[in-house]
């Protein structure tokens, strides 16, 4: 635990070069500064996240990370590629902490630069239901659509639904449903370490609304946040 009791909880950043939806996207810039100033920024006005470091393969991103005031501990390719999860790059910084400084937080934050909009707060909020609840992780989700086809193109361009439109519900009659959103994940590094996965053991969810949920994965996602960002300018 940290001085005074507060847990400790560690904020990791992926953020490698090769991105290919949105080429070199982690320092391309967004409302005035690099992708990954947004999510550094967040995690540092946390009340609850006691550290920041990005885990970048690339030195443009590394310097981008420090001026906005995270650390930056550099990871092998060999954990920077298209296929390599997201699991062992963490476990790689929670590794050299511990190797190099006995560092060992209680737990540790994922924050991945893609979702700018979520804000310290969600992420203070993220990390108290976790620690209070007792559980082992915490993910951010997002409400989806109630009603969605099934079915397939035929080759005249005919979509072939299959869909019981006389059984159709009223959408107030059916059941909520979520879709991780990917915008934060807050795990216990004691379990963290055990399931070899952000989301091991007991796992709640803290509920996002859609706009601040926009995840950057293509060229309109990047364009969409812009627009949301020039409309909450002043």
């Amino acid at each position: 635990m940290a001085t005074g009791g507060q847990a400790e909880v560690l904020g990791i950043i992926p953020a490698r070069g090769g991105s290919k939806g949105v080429p070199r996207k982690n320092v391309l810039p967004l409302g005035g500064k690099p992708l990954i100033a947004w999510t550094v920024e967040a995690a540092i006005a946390c009340a609850t996240v006691t550290r920041v470091i990005v885990s970048t393969d690339d030195d443009e991103i590394a310097e981008a990370g420090k001026a906005a005031g995270a650390e930056v501990i550099l990871r092998p390719a060999e954990l920077a590629a298209d296929t390599t999860p997201t699991e062992p790059a963490m476990l790689h910084v929670l590794d050299i902490l511990r190797a190099n400084e006995g560092y060992e937080p209680d737990a540790v934050a994922l924050l991945q630069c893609t979702s700018p909009l979520r804000g310290a707060d969600i992420m203070d909020e993220g990390v108290r239901v976790l620690l209070d609840s007792g559980c082992d992780a915490v993910m951010t989700v997002t409400p989806i659509q109630h009603w969605y086809l099934a079915g397939q193109f035929g080759e005249d361009g005919l979509f072939a639904a299959e869909y019981e439109y006389a059984g159709r519900p009223r959408s107030q009659d059916m059941p909520h449903k979520y879709r991780e959103n990917g915008a934060l994940y807050v795990t216990r590094t004691e379990a963290f370490r055990r399931f070899g996965n952000r989301l091991g053991g007991e796992v709640r969810v803290l509920i996002m609304d859609p706009v601040r949920s926009l995840d950057i994965d293509t060229w309109d996602d990047f364009r969409l946040v812009e627009e949301v960002l020039r409309g909450l300018k002043p």
